[in-house]
């Protein structure tokens, strides 16, 4: 059998086999001749007890409290600075020690929400989100504080989401990183780009995904590559950090059991040859995976309840008095000891005589040998310290030859911060440039607007009777394109995973970030604009004159950059959206209104008129009046001239009734005109340009520096938010409750359950194909494809992962929109009607769910809206219950779904997504796309 380390790709002569082992071990020689020192640390930790906010049910709020919370100011305040009402604080691991020492791998186990997550982010140095972590972590001689402030990319995190930029490829995303982490010194006098090259062909050979170089990512809503190569691109991004403490939280996570146990021995073989520190947790291992790890950690409700050799983890537990099961592997029946529906008890023990509960094993564990020789093998470990200091003076030896010219010795990063802005930059413009959907609709709705102010105010009179409406002109040119700006708001909060990711990775500051960003901005933006001025500008007549015109075109730029800069402070500012539209919707009215169109400056109440002077908006109106006017002298018209009708007709005795005229004649200068009506003096021209200028440098520093300050959404999933019970929910609950009690003692009666769904169609598929187009033409994504399905029968597909498998559920279930199907796909011998889609059920691959519904609303919407109308509401909502109760979601029932960074967690949304397609009750088929990722 092909493994990556053995032949994991052919090389085009077919013949020539790669050998993983081989290719690292030829690169360490090369590192070590070019005198490239070796870097490796060891982990021990002792009584490590993390502790987080949670503990009680957080109720959503709903109308009027929504409301009434959206005006009250002071307690938004407190929120975003981190006071007002916590949840009770609760321990999620207790007294947890154990070393990993350089060179080994400790697979951690436990059932979901056991606390593998936080042990894993904990353990690299990754705590923010707790609210207090106890006890000692050591990394070689440094403690956790000493270790983030020196060495902070040495500890990383891989975490269970795949979380990248959709419209990069996958060459693109690792050579960004690269480019933030190649080496000051490489091996044989390399160039960074023939390094760059190298690192990025090993990965992707390593994880055979070379097919996926000039592929874009994706994510759910665009198509890119696979779930698992995907997968595959988190995991290679982040061995490009070659840091030496690495944590992997379920990353076979999407991968097909072939190319997990290929990574398991990736993973195996770089930890040999570089000495690295890997913790790996793991939902769904093999024994073959299973085999590659040194040590084991299992977890029980944030209690450890065993840390040692993996191979003694079994007969441990067996001698507590569970069941043997030779016939399932190790890690599915070390993790289903500590689940109370799964596990069994031999003949004669119970959980009155054997440990049962979370407590019970752990002290069970610690009366063990194994915590013995634990205890042994930590204080060993602390005297090898003593004598290892030469290890880590070349440790840090090694992190001071990885860092490249410029970049200071105490800064954490391998690059200097004008590198980072430049990466970043070349980073920015491909994602901009790349997402062609979003480009094209921006530019399209700039033109169609132009053009539509363009005819709407054609040739604008130089009379009395276009003054107002030449301001008017002026100041929708400028909102429109500074509120252009507004989609930052969200695009800031939504690139927050990314940021915290890279952060995390010092790959590069989050301020070098901001920087670049504006600088890209300003480049896309500055022609936009320009070809947005140009057919407002000569299509409305304002003031031929180059310098107006030049002026008009700086002025517009300025405005969208300070609101764009603003947009994103909020962004950084506020924890959530909730917080930010609060922020952005009362700000946003406040500086429309004061910015000197709809009211006046000396209209204003005094109080107010300070905001002028921070409102780019009211700043920029200001600008392009003195800019027009100023060059400008109005003709008064006939109807504006008082006293006037029959017999007045001597302009000495007439005078106009526009601002800025005089007695005696029809000429009012423009520079008046705005003088009298806005308060606008021309002489302050470029005084309040300079001032938006100052409000983008001050806006960058805010950004900046909270940026830098802030780290929202960087601890994971914090508090799940419930609705509030009401009679009828909290009697449902109740039922639920009892149902599971029954269940764990086995006295459930499943005769009476509801989950019965009768179907007789069989569908078959023959000679199917599927093409999709390219930029270089038709690509066959399926080839004469033969199959059927059978009522009754659980049928398995089988393949690799990137072999098609979703693409070909896709198709049966009729849910492809793009390229061409050929082929017969019959049920009963008949090509499926509009009905068919109705009688199928697909849980796609992806969980995408209605953030604000909660767990059960979601189900009674897909009851609702896709059983049969005849069926009762109740009979529904019974079902919908029953679902509830088979996939185990009862305490999660009421919860709101949220999104994957503050609502439920990874598994619970898998659940949702299951029980959604579930509630359809399906009459012909239900397809399921990687239900156990």
């Amino acid at each position: 059998e092909a493994d990556v380390e053995k032949a994991a790709s052919l090389g085009d002569s077919g013949t020539e086999r790669w050998d993983l082992e081989e290719v690292l071990r030829g690169s360490k020689a090369a590192d070590y001749e070019a005198g490239i020192k070796s870097k490796r640390i060891g982990v021990i930790w002792e009584n490590l007890t993390v502790s987080g906010i949670g503990g009680v049910k957080n109720i959503i709020k709903t109308f009027p409290d929504a409301f009434v919370s959206f005006f009250n100011v002071p307690e938004t305040v407190m929120h975003i600075f981190g006071y007002g009402k916590k949840g009770r604080e609760f321990d999620i691991l207790k007294n947890f020690r154990g070393v990993a020492k350089p060179g080994e791998m400790v697979l951690v186990l436990g059932k979901p929400s056991s606390g593998c997550t936080t042990f894993l982010k904990v353990i690299a140095n990754q705590r923010f989100g707790y609210t207090k972590v106890d006890g000692e972590v050591l990394y070689g001689p440094f403690d956790s504080k000493t270790f983030g402030q020196k060495y902070r990319g040495e500890a990383v995190y891989n975490q269970e989401d795949d979380v990248h930029h959709p419209t990069l490829t996958v060459g693109q995303t690792l050579g960004f990183a690269l480019d933030t982490k190649t080496p000051g010194k490489r091996p044989g006098g390399m160039s960074k780009k023939d390094f760059k090259n190298k690192v990025i062909n090993l990965l992707l050979k390593m994880f055979n995904i070379e097919h996926t170089l000039n592929t874009i990512v994706g994510n759910p809503f665009m198509r890119g590559v696979s779930g698992g190569e995907r997968k595959r691109v988190s995991i290679a991004e982040m061995m490009v950090t070659s840091a030496t403490v690495c944590a992997w939280d379920n990353t076979t996570r999407g991968l097909d059991a072939s190319t997990a146990l290929d990574y398991a021995k990736s993973l195996r073989i770089m930890t040999n040859i570089y000495k690295t520190t890997t913790f790996v947790s793991l939902y769904q291992a093999s024994e073959n995976i299973y085999g590659q790890f040194d040590k084991v950690m299992v977890i029980d409700e944030g209690r450890q309840v065993f840390f040692g050799p993996t191979g003694h983890a079994r007969a441990y537990f067996e001698g507590l008095g569970f069941k043997e099961k030779p016939r399932q592997t190790t890690p599915d029946y070390l993790t289903g000891c500590t689940d109370p529906f799964e596990r069994e008890y031999k003949a004669g023990c119970n959980s009155d005589n054997a440990p049962g509960t979370p407590e019970s094993l752990e002290k069970a564990f610690r009366e063990s040998i194994h915590f013995t020789s634990l205890s042994k093998e930590m204080a060993d470990y602390r005297v090898d310290l003593e004598h290892e200091k030469e290890v880590y003076k070349e440790f840090e030896a090694a992190t001071e030859q990885a860092k490249r010219k410029h970049t200071s010795r105490s800064s954490v990063y391998s690059i200097p911060f004008y590198l980072q802005v430049w990466a970043l930059m070349q980073r920015q413009f491909l994602i901009k440039w790349q997402d062609k959907f979003s480009l094209t609709v921006s530019w399209i709705t700039s033109i169609v607007i132009a053009i539509v102010l363009g005819t709407v105010w054609l040739n604008l009179p130089t009379t009395s009777n276009g003054a107002f409406t030449r301001g008017g002109l002026l100041f929708i040119s400028l909102l429109f394109n500074t509120f252009q700006a507004f989609g930052e708001l969200a695009s800031t909060m939504l690139g927050r995973p990314i940021v915290n990711k890279h952060r995390a990775y010092t790959f590069h500051r989050a301020s070098a970030l901001w920087i670049a960003q504006i600088i890209v901005d300003l480049a896309f933006s500055a022609v936009q604009i320009l070809v947005f001025s140009i057919i407002v500008y000569f299509m409305c007549g304002l003031v031929r004159e180059p310098g107006a015109f030049f002026t008009f075109v700086l002025v517009v730029v300025s405005g969208y950059l300070a609101m764009t800069l603003f947009f994103r402070t909020i962004g950084c500012l506020c924890p959530d959206f909730d917080y930010a539209m609060k922020f952005a919707a009362v700000i946003i009215t406040m500086f429309v209104l004061t910015s000197g169109y709809l009211i006046q400056y000396q209209g204003e109440q005094v109080w107010l008129r300070w905001i002028f002077y921070i409102n780019a908006l009211g700043l920029g109106f200001s600008v392009l009046m003195m800019n027009e006017f100023k060059r400008l002298t109005l003709t008064c018209s006939p109807n504006s001239l008082i006293p006037s009708g029959p017999g007045y007709s001597d302009l000495a005795h007439q005078v106009c009734t526009l601002p800025g005229g005089s007695p005696g004649s029809n000429q009012i200068p423009g520079s008046n005109y705005i003088n009298l009506s806005f308060s606008y003096n021309p002489s302050d021209l470029w005084r309040n340009w300079g001032i938006i200028v100052v409000l983008i440098v001050a806006f960058l520093f805010l950004n900046a520096t909270l940026g830098e300050a802030l780290q929202y959404g960087a601890g994971g999933k914090t508090v799940t938010y419930y609705a509030k019970e009401d009679k009828e929910r909290k009697r449902l609950n109740e039922a639920l409750m009892k149902k599971r009690e029954k269940r764990q003692l086995k006295e459930e009666d499943q005769s009476g359950s509801d989950l019965k769904i009768t179907s007789k169609a069989v569908l078959t598929w023959e000679s199917l194909c599927y093409d999709v187009p390219t930029p270089s033409g038709q690509l066959r994504l399926l080839k004469d494809i033969f199959g059927y399905v059978v009522p009754g029968q659980l049928t398995a597909l089988m393949g690799a992962s990137g072999a098609g498998k979703s693409t070909i559920l896709d198709v049966l279930a009729a849910r492809k929109n793009v390229g061409v199907i050929s082929g017969d796909v019959l049920v009963d011998g008949i090509k499926p009607g509009t009905a068919f889609q109705r009688g199928t059920s697909y849980a796609e691959q992806l969980d995408v769910h209605e953030s604000t519904q909660t767990v059960r609303e979601a189900l009674r919407f897909s009851a609702d809206l896709r059983q049969p109308y005849d069926v009762r509401r109740e009979e529904k909502y019974s079902y919908v219950e029953e679902v509830i109760s088979l996939l185990e979601m009862e305490e999660i029932a009421d919860a709101i779904i949220g999104d994957p960074e503050s609502g439920l967690a990874v598994e619970q949304r898998k659940r949702v997504t299951i029980g959604v397609e579930l509630a359809a009750k399906p009459e012909l088929l239900l397809f399921l796309d990687e239900p156990t990722r």
